[in-house]
């Protein structure tokens, strides 16, 4: 079944004037730029403060664990935060190169405004779990995330959520973080119940070649939503391209596709405090998202 629906939220122009609390790796390869701990929570900050994600707090229920998972070749580092019993296990896939930090409180330095990762309390919020891994050994996935030995990294992910709770586990991906959510859901269709594309790049990069067309799209078994921004104006990820995303869906049993539409942007148009990242339209697109899921 295909759907293709329309949203758009009040649109937002403007926002209080503050300083992007990330900067753009501009070169693959040379050592990543890193903010420091104070910039990243100033950041996130001033993001609740203008754009009403206050009040969302950390459920009561819900607890946090962050572990060392064991790959076949070393390990990856994996947050976990939920509820006993959630409605279903979210395993969110971020964008860029994939490497997250992680302090006691969760996830830290340049991922911290991701849009998956700011909005993680509001996902709570909506009585799921989510988890939030890591790179294979903290190694770059730029180009890799269809490689056959991160689709077995994501495996072990699935079953290391599947051990601390029962419910569906879903896949989702936002912008290169998309690749590796459907890579995931075409190989590992008998371990979860469905897949959400955000902001997917469908354009290869100065970065990378890989896009989300690589990832055999086609073979997803599950059903698939995706989830684009009409004012999202990052060259890797047009908006125009998400019914190409759609149609090449072949397999899934349910597929829709969601466009939003905001311009509020506090940084790089390819980060996440833009339209890329659904800023300041967090809860409208998280209670789409989470709407869809629960059908």
């Amino acid at each position: 079944m295909l759907l293709i629906s329309c949203f758009s939220s009040r649109k937002i122009t403007a926002a209080p004037a503050i300083a992007s609390p990330v900067k753009s790796r501009k070169k693959q390869g040379q050592p990543r730029a890193r903010l420091r701990l104070l910039e990243a929570r100033r950041g996130l900050a001033v993001v609740i403060a203008a754009f009403g994600l206050a009040g969302f707090a950390l459920p009561l229920a819900a607890q946090t664990i962050i572990t060392n998972i064991p790959l076949a070749s070393g390990s990856e580092k994996v947050m976990l935060a939920g509820p006993a019993n959630p409605r279903a296990i979210l395993i969110m896939f971020v964008g860029s190169y994939g490497m997250v930090d992680f302090d006691a409180n969760g996830v830290t330095g340049y991922e911290a405004v991701n849009f998956l990762v700011r909005t993680q309390t509001l996902w709570l919020g909506q009585g799921f779990s989510v988890a939030i891994p890591g790179s294979p050994n903290g190694r770059t996935l730029m180009g890799h995330r269809q490689d056959p030995d991160y689709v077995d990294a994501i495996a072990r992910t699935i079953d290391f959520v599947r051990s601390r709770a029962t419910a569906p586990v879903w896949l989702i991906g936002t912008s290169m973080g998309s690749i590796g959510a459907a890579s995931g859901a075409a190989h590992l269709p008998s371990r979860i119940a469905g897949v959400v594309l955000t902001s997917s790049v469908t354009t290869s990069s100065k970065n990378s070649s890989e896009t989300v067309f690589d990832s055999g799209i086609g073979a997803i078994a599950v059903p698939a939503l995706v989830v684009a921004n009409r004012g999202d104006t990052c060259p890797s990820s047009s908006p125009s391209l998400a019914p190409k995303i759609l149609a090449a869906l072949t397999g899934t049993p349910r597929k829709e596709l969601i466009v939003v539409e905001s311009s509020a942007i506090q940084g790089d148009r390819c980060e996440g405090l833009s339209p890329h990242g659904y800023l300041g339209i967090e809860g409208d697109v998280v209670q789409r998202i989470a709407g869809w899921i629960g059908r």
